[in-house]
């Protein structure tokens, strides 16, 4: 870990700085890249859990849930984790050949889990409606209490990130359709994403994944990755910490087996922590942007730290610079420093009028206001029309020119100028090589 190792305990901050509880040195550090940092589990923040516990709605919550509820579920396997939860593959008690996403949010990010209930619960009133089969289903929701206080639990259907499903080019296209349509359904319910980027995006487990025995799934994912927590001090164990960190299992193996790669699945839109109301112009949480649109950076480094709240255009922007990452598997722009602002501005051709101030009177920006020009723009998306090219050869190039031409405005730094979300969706781009949509 990071911190230093020269006491036994090292001191855990709030946000805020303010010195909150103190996470016992253990003999074993996590694993860095796939196992959340033992100082999430503390009171106030991530529940404990390990594989075999049964996960049970507390008596409030009971009282409201539908009377053909499940009684509860049983952990398998851990599907992921971050500061705001942990997210684990479990079957439910009455149905034990139902396999089932079970997030369990962090005691600090109740608000958050209450937001993203709001918009699944909305978006899945009109199951049929175009793109509502595009966004995670809401199993079920309740809470549960632990000694790190009281948790908001969402089951789901289980689906593979997208990063880790193996997309061939001729589905691409299809891909970016599907995410899309949530979108545009999701902005229709009268919500903003929020916070779309290719961790928050997968497939849907093919149908063998839940017509077969949970058994053979669990073989396929036998492997259990774990580091023990053992505090050097006896005396500084806690109920607050889990019996070992465990890094997620490999969900690609189970998707491929079951034949995610032989015929397309469905793309989906999950992760709805940050998502507002369509015109919300104050929230008493922060905004945690993943990848913040251009007018969010303005905001921050043209208006002292401005911080605004998601919109429609934003997840435009957002999407596509998920596109752009799909076909290329690189990053329309790199780092979240000022610099992103002219890199903003460069790839656009234009300074949006709202910066013009605040860009004259920095230096380092005022003095690359003679590269921004359409020319330089279209010179650079030239260089990336060839590497869309060179990545995807199995696309034809005036396929490739169309998709370019939905970028670049998608992608403008003015939010006023970017499309809509259904008109992404009617864009030439989709319907190229046939007479219909798909």
């Amino acid at each position: 870990m990071s911190a230093s190792k020269t006491d036994v305990s090292r001191a855990i901050s709030s946000e805020d700085g303010e010195d909150v509880a103190s996470v016992p040195y253990c003999y074993l550090d996590e694993n860095e890249v796939f196992q959340e940092p033992l100082d999430l589990y503390r009171p106030g923040h991530l529940h404990p859990v390990i594989i075999k516990d049964i996960v049970r709605p507390d008596s409030v919550s009971s009282a409201s849930r539908h009377k053909d509820a499940p009684r509860g579920y049983r952990i398998l396997h851990k599907l992921g984790a971050g500061g705001e939860a942990t997210v684990w593959l479990a079957q439910e008690l009455d149905n034990l050949n139902r396999a089932v996403s079970l997030k369990i949010y962090s005691a600090q990010y109740c608000s958050a889990a209450e937001r993203e209930a709001r918009v699944l619960k909305t978006c899945m009133a009109s199951p049929d409606t175009p793109g509502s089969h595009n966004i995670i289903s809401l199993l079920d929701d309740f809470t549960i209490s632990g000694p790190n206080g009281t948790h908001k639990v969402h089951v789901t259907e289980v689906v593979t990130p997208l990063l880790s499903c193996n997309i061939p080019d001729s589905w691409k296209r299809e891909v970016v359709r599907d995410l899309a349509r949530g979108l545009a359904h999701v902005h229709r319910r009268g919500f903003v994403h929020g916070d779309i980027h290719i961790s928050n995006v997968g497939c849907a487990m093919p149908s063998p994944f839940y017509e077969r025995d949970i058994g053979v799934t669990m073989r396929m994912l036998f492997l259990y990755d774990v580091t023990m927590v053992i505090p050097c001090d006896p005396a500084e164990d806690s109920s607050s910490l889990p019996a070992y960190l465990l890094s997620p299992c490999c969900l690609s193996v189970a998707y491929e087996r079951h034949g995610g790669s032989k015929a397309r699945q469905a793309a989906n839109l999950y992760d709805f922590g940050n998502a507002r109301r369509v015109g919300e112009e104050y929230s008493t949480d922060d905004v945690r942007w993943r990848c913040p649109p251009p007018e969010a950076a303005f905001a921050y480094y043209g208006c002292s730290g401005l911080d605004v709240l998601p919109t429609t255009a934003g997840d435009v922007w957002a999407l596509g610079v998920l596109i752009f990452g799909l076909f290329t598997g690189e990053s329309i722009l790199n780092g979240t420093t000022l610099r992103c602002l002219a890199d903003q501005a460069k790839l656009d051709g234009t300074i949006p009028p709202a910066w013009r101030e605040y860009w004259d009177t920095d230096a380092s920006l005022r003095d690359q206001s003679d590269q921004v020009t359409p020319e330089n723009a279209d010179a650079e998306w030239s260089r990336r029309r060839d590497r869309f090219i060179q990545k995807n050869p199995n696309i034809e190039v005036a396929e490739v020119d169309l998709l370019i031409s939905l970028l670049r405005w998608m992608l403008k730094a003015d939010p006023d100028a970017r499309p809509t979300a259904d008109e992404v969706l009617a864009h030439p781009w989709f319907a190229y090589g046939s007479q219909s949509g798909c």
